[in-house]
């Protein structure tokens, strides 16, 4: 690999690169005309990238006949430049140690504002039981309603096969009342999976898919592009489960 892509995965931006290896080749003090003739930078930027360069130790200057001139610190230097990256780092994954307690609390107040939000596609999809999963405890429920095969059964299977894997590992109870023409995709899903679902059957078929964990619902639309309506509002989560609930008594093994 070229030196100029190496000192770039150092850290060193393309024009530091630049200056830094047209001073090691240059091999002496020089002038900012002679960088600028061998690095081919923009001359408005050739003082702030050596004033950057000198900050980490890999640029150093002195004033001759009135001129300022630039070389370029021993390549050993750089070692020292990734110590104090090092430590840089350190430093910031103290901070950051500090400082998420703080943000996940402004974070929670926020959620807690939001009434509902939107997301598309699979990726949406993953995004919205990533939520729900990551936020529950072993032994706490997810309620699941009108469950079907979707518009594209076998992506549908796909995801809530890996999803209803990583709920049961957790050890989060999943009780879902299945459409009724779900009962062989079921069958198959529960014969790759290798477990028994908590789970009954009513209605022919729904339009919709509503999973409900704590105070957050997800009203899922299982088309070829999913569209997750997720609702943060604990009187709605209660209000599903409550009708959950009374479905659960007159839905079928």
């Amino acid at each position: 690999m070229a030196e100029k892509e190496l000192l770039k995965k150092l850290g060193l931006t393309d024009s530091e690169t630049k200056v830094y290896l047209a001073l090691l080749k240059i091999g002496e003090f020089t002038s900012k005309g002679a960088i600028l003739k061998e690095a081919k930078i923009a001359p408005s930027k050739v003082y702030h990238v050596l004033d950057k360069l000198m900050n980490k130790g890999l640029v150093s200057t002195i004033i001759k006949n009135n001129v300022k001139r630039f070389a370029a610190a021993p390549p050993t230097r750089l070692k020292d430049y990734l110590a104090f990256k090092k430590q840089e780092l350190v430093s910031e994954e103290q901070v950051a140690e500090e400082l998420l307690p703080r943000l996940e609390g402004l974070y929670k107040a926020f959620r807690e504002k939001t009434t509902a939000e939107i997301f598309i596609g699979w990726q949406g999809m993953e995004t919205v039981y990533s939520t729900l999963i990551a936020g529950l405890r072993k032994g706490e429920t997810v309620y699941v309603l009108g469950a079907s095969q979707g518009a594209d059964p076998e992506k549908t299977k796909r995801f809530f096969l890996k999803y209803g894997l990583k709920a049961h590992l957790k050890g989060i109870n999943v009780r879902v009342i299945f459409n009724e023409n779900a009962r062989k995709y079921n069958a198959e899903m529960e014969k790759e999976a290798k477990i028994k679902f908590n789970k009954k059957f009513l209605f022919k078929t729904t339009p919709v898919e509503i999973a409900v964990a704590k105070d957050v619902t997800a009203i899922v639309m299982l088309k070829t592009e999913p569209l997750v309506i997720l609702i943060h509002d604990k009187e709605t989560a209660e209000s599903f489960t409550t009708y959950f609930e009374e479905l659960w008594k007159i839905a079928k093994p």
